[in-house]
């Protein structure tokens, strides 16, 4: 994955924002209202030869990429741009494509500064249609024509959008229009359909544009108003659903990329993209503009205030091209029907990049065939999801073939693998059922090891990790401050070159299997809550520390470890003494993303899928049946956001790329939550089968159910990302203590 924008793409960006800010303020959106429609912005943007930027440039235009306009389209949608720029986009390319003298008559029109759109939706006879009456034409489809519809009424009707539109009978009986044949032809058709598809994507990077600025009104709202003494920003009912509507929106900003990077290189998912990023464009809107209002409490809906434009925009656009809520059904149309062929636009040149990346492909390949060469029947019987799947022997041979910890150095016994390698193998782990637990805690422990213990400690420890011969688990939390992890009462005090430590922790997954535990304690408790504590590495044999089981509904051991004047020599601190806030912030970003956590919510997609197409009820696979195919389709979409989120986090953390504070956080929560929700509504789908356990098929959606809800607990609750989207992500007060 590569989403760094290039030097032209961020000028572009720019100075269209900065005209947007002068010509598209409130006062001229107020303005605009009449009419819907702001003539002296389109000259502007003609002007600048925004609106016949997708024209090739041997016709006259711009010759940009979809990509470009997409970054156009969401500043036009941050500043409610009061022209159709969406639709006038993807027409001017349509035009200049096809033959005759009316299509280049029509596309002529548009150099010059007329008004003319595409109608997304196909014409049907006696049918009302929400035409735009500031346009002097509008090119729609009916059957295998393309036509032009004019003279159409110019006083719009009024609107939830107040956009320049009316409703009226294009084609039929009762036509309040006139029309001309443009083009015909099957040829005309797919082009027409495909600069449709261009439309879905320009609109809906419109309402993401839109959707980003009425959240970021909302958190500087809620950093100005005060309630009881405080921001309102600082309570988390205020903060939280504005955490949850901005990931929502940077899915959807980044379902819109992917969908155009899919475009351009041909991917076999490439339309299945593109309705996923329309359909859930329109719901991450409307939910957003909702959130954002009502932050803005009684205020929020008098028409002084300028959030209530943007709550009826987020609606009105989403409505456009019909109930969005189809646009799942098309989405499964063509993640099933292999026989779909559906017309793509030209999406030329695109620099960034999606998915993990041939070379991390090809990885996951060789650990593919290493588990299918060594993966005997006897480790496929021992393998399971928990800590419980913890295989020794097997373990060491992973570690003996470079598939333990390849991402680390080769100073380390690593390969030096990158992150998209890592998230390769975790993949093909999953799809082998094999415990992905044992592995990343210890990694985590050893990524800290390598940058704070002592040399000692690395020489020690290191080789040990890698060669698969010792295991780590984590000794942060405590029965009394569960997540809070800095109000850990745990004490270590000092005697010489040791250190004496007695408390407990809880949630220490593997403790019964580990040779250390990484443990964070007290060591000043007169210091600040966060500024007296330090970070220890401590061997599990020494005498003092007892280890009891606690058996979890995910079908998991977890453990409490009890510590009684437990004994360890300084060389096992790790960091500073009192430094453990800088060891822990480390830490906690390693384990803040929230791909391994996706990708057990993937294989469950997938073995629903694979139990819909093979299961038959009323003599066809269920998979054809409208309601399934709509609910898989859903899920499929949630999949798709979760991995484009997870991906941006470790491409940005790789790349130390500024503002990504909040980008595990976003990836965490959104793959937890849609992993509970998703397997709630597939175990409904599939009942009352799905009630019973199962190494394999509906067997994944029974223990997904289980899994899904401690996940959204594990590694910080989804309260705690929140709390951190909407610090880091919008800049609001702190909602925790």
């Amino acid at each position: 994955m590569n989403l760094e924008l290039t030097e032209e793409q961020q000028m572009l960006r720019e100075s269209v924002a900065k005209l947007l800010q002068t010509e598209s303020n409130p006062a001229r959106v107020r303005a605009a209202e009449a009419t819907g429609f702001d003539p002296e912005l389109w000259q502007q943007l003609l002007d600048m030869g925004i609106t016949a930027m997708r024209v090739p440039e041997s016709s006259g235009g711009g010759g940009m990429s979809l990509f470009d306009a997409v970054l156009v389209a969401e500043q036009a949608g941050k500043h409610l741009a009061s022209v159709p720029l969406a639709e006038a986009l993807p027409v001017s390319r349509l035009l200049a494509q096809l033959d005759g003298q009316a299509a280049a008559r029509y596309l002529a029109d548009l150099l010059e500064g007329e008004v003319v759109v595409l109608h997304p939706r196909e014409l049907q006879d006696a049918e009302h249609e929400a035409l735009l009456t500031a346009a002097s034409a509008v090119i729609a489809l009916h059957g295998d024509e393309i036509v032009a519809l004019r003279n159409i009424p110019s006083s719009p009707q009024s609107n939830l959008g107040a956009d320049a539109s009316s409703l009226l009978i294009a084609c039929g009986d009762g036509a309040a229009v006139d029309k001309q044949i443009v083009a015909k032809g099957p040829a005309a058709r797919a082009a027409f359909l495909a600069a449709v598809e261009e439309w879905k994507l320009l609109k809906a990077a419109m309402l993401v544009g839109l959707s980003d600025q009425a959240l970021q009104m909302a958190a500087a709202y809620s950093r100005e108003r005060k309630q009881f003494g405080r921001a309102i920003g600082s309570f988390q009912g205020i903060a939280h659903p504005l955490a949850d509507a901005l990931t929502e929106v940077e899915g959807a900003r980044l379902l819109v990329w992917h969908a155009v990077w899919a475009i351009a290189n041909a991917d076999r998912e490439a339309a299945a993209n593109i309705s996923m990023a329309w359909w859930w464009a329109t719901q991450a809107s409307g939910n957003a503009v909702a959130r954002a209002l009502h932050a803005f409490g009684g205020y929020g809906v008098s028409l002084e205030y300028d959030i209530q434009l943007y709550y009826r925009r987020g609606k009105a656009w989403a409505l456009l091209a019909g109930d969005p809520q189809q646009e799942l059904y098309v989405v499964a149309d063509r993640l099933w029907n292999g026989e779909a062929d559906v017309p793509l636009p030209d999406a030329g040149d695109v620099s960034v990049r999606f998915g993990c990346g041939r070379d991390a492909e090809a990885f996951g390949e060789e650990v593919r065939r290493y588990f299918m060469q060594h993966l005997t029947a006897e480790l496929k019987a021992h393998a399971h999801h928990s800590v419980a799947g913890y295989h020794p022997e097997f373990h060491r041979k992973l570690a003996d073939a470079g598939l333990l910890f390849p991402h680390w150095p080769k100073e380390y016994g690593g390969r030096g693998k990158t992150p998209f390698d890592m998230a390769a193998l975790g993949e093909v782990f999953e799809e082998f059922n094999w415990q992905r637990i044992t592995g990343p805690i210890t990694n985590q422990v050893a990524q800290i090891v390598m940058r704070f213990a002592m040399e000692e400690v690395k020489a020690e420890v290191l080789p040990r990790f890698a060669a698969g011969e010792s295991l780590a688990c984590l000794g942060f939390t405590e029965p009394s401050s569960g997540s809070d992890v800095f109000a850990a009462q745990t004490r270590a005090e000092r005697d010489n070159d040791e250190w004496v430590i007695d408390g407990q922790k809880i949630f220490t997954t593997a403790a019964n299997l580990a040779d250390y535990l990484f443990l964070l304690a007290r060591t000043d408790p007169d210091a600040a809550k966060h500024a007296g504590l330090t970070l220890f590495l401590v061997p599990m044999n020494l005498p003092g520390i007892e280890v009891q089981a606690v058996h979890t509904v995910q079908d998991e051991r977890t453990n409490i470890v009890y510590l009684s004047h437990v004994r360890v020599h300084d060389r096992y601190r790790i960091g500073e003494v009192n430094g453990g806030t800088a060891v822990m912030a480390a830490t906690l970003e390693l384990e803040h993303g929230g791909d391994q956590y996706r990708i057990s919510f993937s294989s469950m997609y997938r073995h629903a899928v694979r139990w819909a197409a093979t299961t038959m009820r009323g003599g066809q696979p269920l998979l054809q049946q409208a309601d399934v195919r709509r609910r898989l389709a859903r899920v499929a979409v949630h999949t798709t956001i979760a991995k484009d989120l997870c991906y941006r986090c470790i491409w940005a953390t790789a790349n130390a790329t500024p503002g990504r504070a909040a980008y595990g956080p976003m990836s965490k929560l959104f793959s937890t939550e849609y992993y509970l929700a998703d397997a709630m509504d597939l175990m409904d789908l599939a009942a009352p089968t799905s009630l019973f356990a199962g190494k394999d098929g509906l067997g994944h959606v029974e223990i997904g159910y289980r899994q899904s809800i401690g996940m959204t607990i594990y590694g910080g609750t989804s309260e705690v990302h929140r709390s951190i989207i909407a610090e880091q992500g919008l800049g609001m007060p702190k909602s925790r203590t």
